[in-house]
């Protein structure tokens, strides 16, 4: 079964970049309206069935982290159809976040699974700021503002986490 899912998501991910042409016009991809849209809608039902999900504890910090993480990884995805650091930092963190609930081997290493997390949001909260340096675009960029936002609460609630 794992085979099937992990071949399914392979074959997803080469015809990602032929989704994002569609019609006689050229396009650039989704709108960041229609990402942030896109993303929050995932992330809203992701925390609205969250207790159905077997396999998921039931510690709410766990569950704002996970809903967190999936805005920020679906924001990267979405942007990773034009660009493959953003789709590549996407699934990334996505990955990394729902490692334990799948594996032994990373349930048993929790703490390691969380360096690894807190290691790829980081990276990709200080990589904004290195890549846009105008202070006046990163003022308008709400989608890039939320993202962060998300970012810096994935960056809290693992400093929670790791305090307790």
């Amino acid at each position: 079964m794992r085979k099937i899912v992990l071949f399914g998501a392979m074959v997803l991910v080469t015809f990602l970049q032929t989704v994002s042409a569609h019609g006689g016009e050229e396009s650039e991809g989704l709108s960041n309206l229609q990402i942030m849209l896109t993303s929050l809608s995932a992330s809203v039902v992701f925390f609205i069935i969250y207790k159905k999900i077997p396999n998921l504890g039931t510690n709410p910090n766990e569950k704002i982290l996970l809903t967190l993480v999936l805005y920020t990884g679906v924001v990267h995805v979405l942007l990773g159809i034009n660009d493959f650091i953003f789709l590549l930092s996407g699934f990334g963190v996505i990955l990394i976040a729902i490692l334990p609930y799948f594996s032994n081997f990373a349930k048993a290493r929790k703490g390691l699974v969380q360096v690894m997390l807190g290691t790829a949001v980081i990276t990709m909260f200080i990589a904004y700021f290195v890549s846009n340096h105008d202070l006046h675009y990163i003022a308008e960029d709400y989608l890039g503002i939320t993202t962060k936002l998300a970012e810096v609460g994935i960056i809290g609630l693992m400093l929670k986490q790791y305090k307790e």
